[in-house]
Order: structure tokens, then sequence, then C-alpha cells
């Protein structure tokens, strides 16, 4: 586990050196009956220039490192977006690569994020996986918001799966408090428990998601 952080450790140092404009700390817990209890941290930061890094530890496949790079494009107005395509290398118990987009719209108290890869292994193509994670939320309040989401993924020649649940989100100045139920009609329901951080140069009143 320490090894494999590591790397994401040493990008969360790497920030002020980038002189990042926008960057962030994702910490999961996921929990269930039938499930194993499982952490995922996550790091990320978009550099002044809008290229755009991203480090993952148990996301892709349990005990595997995954590190992305990319480039950021948005829009800030009443209708607002970030497109983060991104590529990058799985490490660990899987190893091979990855591609995918990060993009979050905001629109009024509506806020919309998808997260959508394809990532192949270079030990086993059976390991090969399409992968989707989306959120509709609406904001209720400055510091409350309450929403939908759906996870999707296809296994390589195998029928694709898809998992639908609820959220609930708190927030406190530049920290969020998801929390998520999936398949909350089945006995094999989970929940997901987020501890979020995130950093915007000069104003999180510009960021996208962001409950101040």
């Amino acid at each position: 586990m320490k090894k494999g952080l590591l790397p994401i450790m040493i990008l969360c140092g790497l920030w002020h050196s980038v002189i990042a404009q926008h960057a962030g700390l994702e910490q999961y817990y996921y929990m269930g009956t039938y499930r194993e209890f499982t952490f995922v941290p996550v790091a990320y930061f978009q550099s002044s220039k809008n290229w755009y890094a991203e480090g993952r530890y148990n996301y892709e496949a349990l005990n595997t490192l995954s590190l992305y790079a990319g480039r950021s494009f948005e829009r800030k107005a009443a209708f607002s977006y970030v497109a983060n395509p991104i590529a990058g290398v799985v490490l660990g118990r899987m190893n091979g690569g990855s591609v995918g987009i990060n993009l979050e719209i905001d629109y009024r108290n509506f806020y919309f994020n998808t997260q959508s890869q394809y990532t192949f292994s270079v030990q086993q193509r059976s390991n090969n996986f399409i992968y989707s994670w989306s959120d509709l939320t609406y904001k209720l309040s400055e510091k409350f918001a309450t929403g939908v989401s759906l996870q999707q993924t296809k296994l390589y020649q195998l029928n694709g799966a898809i998992e639908k649940g609820f959220l609930i989100k708190a927030s406190y100045k530049n920290w969020a408090f998801p929390l998520y139920i999936f398949r909350p009609e089945s006995s094999e329901r989970y929940f997901v428990l987020g501890l979020n951080y995130e950093w915007q140069k000069n104003s999180a009143k510009n960021s996208i998601g962001q409950f101040n």
C-alpha cells in the first residue's frame, strides 16, 4: 500500500513547481456486506498552462497504481464545462495502459460529471474493460447537494454491467464529503464515502462543482 501511494505523494509535491491553478486530493472508502473494504486515493492538478495530471491507486484494480496526463479545456459562463482527455499507464497487480476523459458541466443548480475510460492489460486480454462513472446532482443549498449516480462496466467479451445509485454531498469551504449508495434495492448494496479537498488559485468561487 505505502509503495503504491508514494508516487501520488510525489505528484502532490509537484503542485507548486508547476504553478498549479487547480489541484485536489480525494479519498474514497468502499464498504458493504458482500464487498471487501477498500480505500481509493486520487490526486490531480492542472497547471497554469492547462496541462493536467492525475494519479490513482486501487481504482483500475486492487494494488494497482495509475498515472495519467492530458490537457484541460474549459469554459466559464452561465453554462460552464471542463474537459480533460487523458492517457496513462497502469502498474501493479494489473499492468497496461488507459485512455479516457473527465468531463464536468455546471448549469445553475445542476452539476454533471462523468469519468470514462478504456483500460487494457498487457498480461491478459480478458482483463481489458470499458468503464464510466457519472453523477448528476442538484444543489439544495450552499452546503448540500443530492443526486443520482451510474456506473457502467464492460469487460472483454462479456456483457456489460450497470450499477445505479444515489448520493448526498455536504461541503465546508474547500472540503467535500460525498456519500454514495449503490444497488440500494439489493442485499448486495454497498457504500462509497468520500473525503475530498480541492484548491483553486485566486478563487474557490470559480471552481466548478464546488459548494462554497
